[in-house]
């Protein structure tokens, strides 16, 4: 059976796993829409209403074939957006929601996230929009991607905000030293992105050269040096997975899902093979011993990083 949660102080209630849209852009060599639309459906079936996109994702592509999966099912799902950094100000905001509800076809968008963090644009400016979003109808909550420490220092109208997605998994964990426990604190939901890494979790990247040559480029962990170091502890995964006779996938997976502060992992999702392994999830839990055995083999990957350093090593507020 799959769980449920809500949104921060929202009250919107959606399943504990979120449906990725990113794989549904230009940017991923292996993306085929008509198992992209099956695998949507097939979520939505098995109970899975929450799904995740944004505007920046193949500039509206993403948004669109979503738009053609969900026909005739808006009303049995939770829809999460997100508009570009460098279009933050109160009038780009309100311009990017237009363009996203039009490629969407829908005339409302339940989470309006800001992607990252602006450069240029104060936050209160950014927040403050949304929540006038909000009154207006034209979005239900108000949630915010990759802000670390710095962002929620300058954040004003901090209990407003329902969601926060940041990177998170059991190899990037950045966010447990301040961020995580602020949000606990504050009550705001924790939808993690990237819970797999990129696929680098599921452990079918045996050898750096099984790597295929996509974005995943830009993930440090797929440059050569780091690659070896992971594969020691992917070693350790496959071990325990084995014990409850599940892919390194689902432990994984299981690990975030069992973190305090976590709502719903984002997992991209482009076949419904992935879809239904994924839900499985869902069947069992992890002992205790193997949670803390996970957590301390792998906390020294993300252990010295700073708050603006990122998986992709960049950030636009990092000069």
């Amino acid at each position: 059976m799959i769980e449920e949660g809500y949104l921060g102080k929202s009250g919107i209630k959606v399943s504990r796993l979120c449906f990725g849209c990113w794989q549904a852009s230009k940017h991923w060599s292996t993306f085929k829409e008509e198992l992209f639309i099956e695998a949507v459906h097939c979520a939505v079936d098995n109970g899975i209403n929450f799904f995740d996109t944004a505007l920046a994702y193949g500039q509206g592509f993403s948004e669109q074939v979503l738009a053609k999966a969900l026909k005739g099912r808006r009303d049995k799902v939770v829809i999460a957006d997100k508009f570009p950094y460098n279009r933050a100000s109160p009038k780009e905001i309100r311009k990017s929601l237009e363009e996203s509800l039009r490629n969407l076809n829908t005339d409302y968008i339940d989470l309006y996230q800001q992607h990252w963090p602006s450069p240029t644009v104060p936050l209160d400016d950014s927040i403050g929009e949304l929540l006038r979003l909000k009154e207006e109808g034209k979005i239900r909550a108000v949630g915010v991607s990759n802000f670390m420490e710095p962002e929620w220092e300058k954040v004003s109208k901090v209990s407003q905000i329902d969601t926060l997605q940041p990177c998170y998994n059991l190899l990037w964990r950045s966010i447990e030293k301040w961020v995580l426990p602020f949000c606990i604190k504050e009550k705001i939901s924790v939808i993690p992105y990237s819970p797999l890494c990129q696929g680098l979790l599921t452990y079918k990247y045996r050898s750096f050269n099984d790597v295929p040559p996509d974005v995943r480029e830009r993930n440090i962990f797929f440059s050569k040096e780091r690659f070896l170091e992971v594969l020691r502890f992917l070693n350790i995964l496959e071990e325990v997975a084995r014990k409850y006779n599940r892919t390194c996938g689902q432990v994984a997976l299981r690990w975030l899902i069992e973190q305090k502060g976590v709502l719903a992992p984002i997992v991209g999702m482009t076949k419904k093979e992935q879809v239904l392994e994924n839900l499985a999830v869902f069947n069992f839990k992890l002992a205790k011993e193997d949670l803390e055995l996970l957590s301390e083999k792998s906390c020294g990957f993300s252990e010295n990083v700073g708050p603006w350093d990122t998986l992709w090593n960049w950030h636009p507020c990092r000069s």
